[in-house]
């Protein structure tokens, strides 16, 4: 009940300071955490229940170790997350970007505590669609994605989602820690920022545990590495794609003409991952040539994967220490000034040149 009285106040507090045009959203996202927080089961239930199966308790107690290994080892928050079990057969949540059509400027929501975001969270695909028919309706280019897991930012105990014991190990670890990340250092309005600060903390972090869990030369490991290797290759070309795009955004055309030379470099960039996608490890991005690809598409991968070597170069200068990382970045938090221009200022500083999003 302490749970539940805790979060309706949050609700209650969010609708209070959001205003009328975001109630119905807030209220029925309210009603489905209200559901998962009710009917999570704690995870000591479940390791004790007899009916469950030993390789679902094993994957429970994996989170748990990673868990541990982030607090512990890498200074990320300690939180009650993951200290329950919710069982799901769906994606747990459906995210809409969306983007205007003449130039790479992503839209952007507005809500309290977390400030502007540039992705709308829904908990079925139906109310997704529904969000994304009406940015269609406004000529938005707009891209809905499927997501495994979410973080409350430590407001209330994220559970684990069943599906997440599907994942390998490399993949769940990364996962964990990257939703932890968000816990810890979490920037208002800085949707962009935030992504890649916990994609680069899970890419490293998982690296991190798996090595002391596994040994550095383990299978799991090399997954892991393979995974973080894929997301830099990807970033530095998805960053070439999206240059491509601003130059012809910028050209002192009409457009209309915009819009159908567009049609070409997207078919172009399609065309030139063919060639790339053979690259890659994993499977990580085996579904981006299958997309119809528009603005909303490219800036939602970019947005979790900008700036990725800038992070890789802090990381090596900090003597290859992941929690030095997380320190700096809470000491970035800690400051109240803008994020992204400290963040640069302060490599800088250390000899380490940061790009700024244009973007984003």
């Amino acid at each position: 009940m302490k749970i539940l009285k805790s979060f309706f106040f949050l609700i209650f507090t969010l609708i209070s300071l959001t205003g009328c045009g975001n109630i119905p959203y807030i209220s029925k996202m309210a009603w489905h955490q209200g559901f998962i927080s009710f009917h999570s089961v704690p995870v000591q239930e479940v390791l004790k229940d007899q009916r469950v199966d030993e390789g679902t308790k094993e994957k429970i107690r994996f989170i748990q170790e990673v868990k541990r290994f982030g607090e512990e080892t890498l200074g990320l928050e300690g939180t009650k997350n993951y200290s329950t079990f919710f069982e799901v057969e769906d994606p747990i949540l459906y995210v809409v970007t969306a983007s205007e059509k003449g130039r790479l400027q992503l839209y952007t929501w507005e809500f309290p505590i977390i400030g502007k975001v540039t992705y709308k969270g829904f908990f079925t695909r139906e109310a997704a669609l529904k969000e994304k028919g009406f940015l269609d309706g406004k000529e938005y280019d707009t891209f809905v994605q499927r997501a495994g897991a979410y973080s409350t930012l430590g407001w209330l105990k994220d559970p684990i989602f069943s599906t997440m014991l599907k994942w390998d190990d490399a993949s769940l670890s990364n996962i964990i820690l990257h939703e932890m990340a968000h816990a810890t250092v979490y920037f208002r309005g800085e949707t962009s920022l935030n992504e890649q600060v916990a994609t680069f903390i899970g890419n490293r972090g998982s690296i991190d545990f798996l090595a002391e869990k596994y040994g550095a030369e383990s299978k799991e490991v090399t997954e892991a590495i393979s995974a973080q290797e894929d997301d830099l290759l990807f970033a530095q070309w998805i960053d070439q794609a999206c240059q491509r795009l601003s130059n012809l955004y910028t050209k002192k055309i009409s457009r209309d003409e915009k819009l159908k030379e567009r049609e070409k470099i997207f078919r172009s960039i399609k065309e030139e991952f063919e060639g790339i996608k053979v690259q890659f490890k994993t499977d990580c991005y085996k579904d981006f040539g299958k997309l119809d690809i528009n603005n909303a598409v490219l800036l939602a991968y970019h947005r979790y994967i900008h700036r990725l070597e800038k992070f890789e170069a802090l990381y090596e200068y900090l003597g290859w220490n992941l929690k030095g990382v997380v320190q700096f970045l809470k000491e970035i938090k800690a400051s109240k000034e803008n994020p992204s221009s400290l963040l640069e200022s302060r490599m800088r500083e250390r000899g380490i040149t940061v790009s700024g999003d244009k973007n984003n």
